[in-house]
């Protein structure tokens, strides 16, 4: 499962979509940097370290039930 966040500048999160299927997260991250015109990334592990705007993939916190 992964979650879609979208990093400001001063790196605030705000969530896109949580607990998605691959292809779902990949979907949204791709429609919403159209949307906002910003790039995408899927990241592996915690790193949240980026510069400038951009909505990322993350593997989800959140365990499948």
């Amino acid at each position: 499962m992964y979650d879609v966040l979208f990093l400001d500048r001063a790196h605030a999160e705000k969530v896109l979509g949580r607990a998605l299927a691959h292809d779902a997260a990949c979907a949204l991250a791709r429609a919403e940097s159209h949307r906002r015109g910003v790039g995408r990334m899927f990241l592996a592990g915690s790193e949240l370290q980026t510069t400038g705007e951009v909505v990322v993939i993350v593997e989800s916190a959140q365990r499948a039930a």
